[in-house]
């Protein structure tokens, strides 16, 4: 029986150190900042290959599913133009709800409380005749739906969350599955990772957060409606102006004013022409020293 009490107390011993080693590192942690740093970040890594293992076990089990239904015709997520009675030519603007047409804020007293991004009644009413205008949000239903019938703001479809991809804290939007071609869409969105399946679609807009002298819709009105009426691919002409970035409304409003100015030099130019052109009879020249004298005899 002695060997028996020798080897519990060795455990006992054992047990003693692990915690021992706990204590001195719990105090290590607490006493340095670079060891909290260095702890925090193994932190942080650790629950960003959580995350990536969840969306790679995501995108598996998708692909599963699509390799099951492969053999039946995927259904568009939008009806048919022509179903609509819109022409084949329109093209399709696609925009996100919160931060782009509207601020959502929540309140513990009064709830949700919808913010109207100025301009925005504007934007739909002149919008709404160069496209086709799709809200595709990374709310649950029916959070957009609501908003969109309660405004009755002029579009064709409402898509929701469950349409959308999740990686890490992001919702990636699929445009190539709405049954329009890509050549006539455009998507307007604050996250980049939204359109990042189609970045050459994308337009970025600076999030809005209530600023009553927000203008970022405005500011790309148009821009919007010289790519509607362009009559070339919508991704050529996002690129012909720098990219979708935050600021390419506004630098589509510099390139016009450039022009009107050009415009206006050159109509400027041709009334000064045409008004020595008009037609009359030549003036008398004016007599050097005087009256008839002027004159031989």
């Amino acid at each position: 029986m002695k060997p028996k009490r020798a080897d519990r107390k060795k455990g006992g011993n054992k047990g003693m150190i692990v915690l021992g080693t706990l204590g001195v590192a719990g105090v290590a942690y607490l006493a340095s900042e670079e060891v909290r740093i260095m702890v925090d970040e193994a932190l942080k890594d650790l629950g960003a290959a959580a995350e990536d293992f969840n969306d790679v076990s995501r995108e598996f089990l998708e692909g599963i599913a699509d390799m099951l239904v492969s053999s039946q015709k995927q259904e568009p997520w939008l009806l048919e133009l022509a179903t609509m009675k819109y022409p084949e030519y329109i093209p399709t603007l696609v925009m996100d709800l919160d931060k782009v047409i509207l601020h959502l804020e929540h309140d513990s007293r009064s709830g949700w409380h919808v913010i109207k991004r100025p301009f925005a009644d504007q934007f739909f009413k002149e919008i709404c005749h160069y496209y086709e205008v799709v809200i595709f949000s990374d709310d649950v239903f029916p959070v957009a739906l609501d908003i969109v019938t309660k405004w009755n703001l002029p579009v064709t479809g409402v898509l929701h969350r469950d349409f959308c991809k999740k990686k890490r804290n992001h919702y990636v939007k699929d445009i190539s599955k709405l049954g329009r071609k890509l050549d006539k869409v455009l998507i307007i969105d604050h996250d980049t990772e939204a359109f990042k399946l189609q970045p050459e679609n994308g337009v970025l807009i600076r999030p809005f957060d209530g600023d009553p002298n927000d203008s970022e819709l405005i500011d790309l009105l148009d821009f919007l409606k010289a790519a509607a009426t362009s009559n070339i691919d919508t991704r050529q002409f996002v690129a012909k102006f720098g990219g979708g970035d935050c600021d390419i409304g506004r630098r589509y409003l510099l390139h016009k004013q450039e022009q009107d100015n050009k415009v206006e030099s050159r109509r400027s130019l041709g009334r000064v022409f045409t008004a020595s052109q008009r037609p009359g009879f030549p003036t008398q020249p004016n007599p050097v020293g005087g009256g008839m004298g002027s004159f031989p005899r």
